[in-house]
């Protein structure tokens, strides 16, 4: 059975509370993490997964893991969130792989809506041999 994946990196907890208690008791595993090397020992070639990321917690650091997924062709769809300090870095995200930009003022149900979406897309993924092949939009 498949277990949808949930991981969400952000410098302190706003967001993984409210996506938790959105998916709580759906069958969604979601995890906040607090470094980019938690991320990459959480993630596998091997299953898909859902990554939000606040690009408060270091937009830098964002786009270097963004492009490097990318690059290793790992299976996970990337949901950033962007401030007003940082909006004008959407098409370079875009660029480098992100799935999804939106901006904070998006609010909890809005945000766990976009990830019902992805979330879905995994669910299908897993059942295929090529998941990259579906978008949301």
């Amino acid at each position: 059975m498949f277990a949808p994946h949930l991981l969400i990196y952000e410098k302190t907890p706003r967001w993984g509370p409210e996506l938790k208690r959105h998916f709580l008791g759906s069958g969604v595993v979601s995890r906040a993490v607090r470094s980019i090397a938690e991320i990459g020992r959480l993630l596998t070639t091997d299953r898909e997964c859902l990554l939000v990321m606040d690009l408060q917690a270091g937009a830098g650091d964002c786009l270097r893991f963004v492009a490097q997924a990318q690059q290793a062709k790992l299976s996970v769809r990337t949901l950033l969130i962007s401030s007003t300090q940082t909006r004008e870095l959407e098409w370079v995200a875009r660029e480098l792989g992100a799935d999804h930009f939106v901006e904070e003022k998006i609010g909890g149900s809005g945000l766990a809506h976009l990830c019902q979406l992805y979330l879905e897309q995994c669910r299908t993924a897993a059942s295929s041999s090529d998941g990259r092949s579906v978008s949301a939009t």
